[in-house]
């Protein structure tokens, strides 16, 4: 009998907004070998499916091939480029522009063409906390100070 390696889940990517993530790829075959991508371009796109029907691509990054020939490279996703995205859930997907067009590459070992993507704004928050105002004390109508007198 021949089996074969199956993964139980595949991991959510995590993107935070704010900081570029470097996001690694390896192109494998289905015994999880290192495929050849010699020749290929590859695109990381992130698509917002919240209304199935309408789904599109909402960032698209091309992917910057370290090794074709065990098929490793990486994509580098500003944090700027996050910081306009409203939601925090996500799919991505990995396009193959090979000498035949582009081809599908699948994520898990069930041909499932689209991993899923949380990004956040919690670990490197976008905006510095800002002073807060308090007022002056002479002011009662528009302070948040109050004197309460000597102790």
């Amino acid at each position: 009998l021949t089996q074969r390696n199956y993964f139980v889940y595949t991991r959510t990517l995590q993107l935070y907004k704010g900081v570029t993530n470097i996001v690694k790829i390896a192109v494998q075959n289905a015994d999880q070998k290192p495929l050849d991508i010699t020749g290929s371009e590859l695109t990381f796109n992130l698509v917002d499916d919240y209304v199935f029907a309408n789904a599109n691509v909402v960032l698209s990054a091309n992917v910057t091939i370290t090794n074709a020939s065990i098929g490793t490279g990486y994509v580098a996703i500003p944090g700027l480029d996050l910081v306009q995205l409203d939601r925090e859930q996500y799919n991505y997907n990995i396009k193959i522009r090979t000498c035949w067009g582009n081809v599908a590459s699948y994520i898990d070992d069930n041909y499932g063409a689209a991993g899923q993507v949380f990004v956040s704004n919690a670990a490197y928050p976008i905006h510095p906390p800002v002073a807060l105002d308090l007022g002056y004390m002479d002011d009662p109508v528009n302070s948040a100070m109050f004197d309460f007198g000597n102790i």
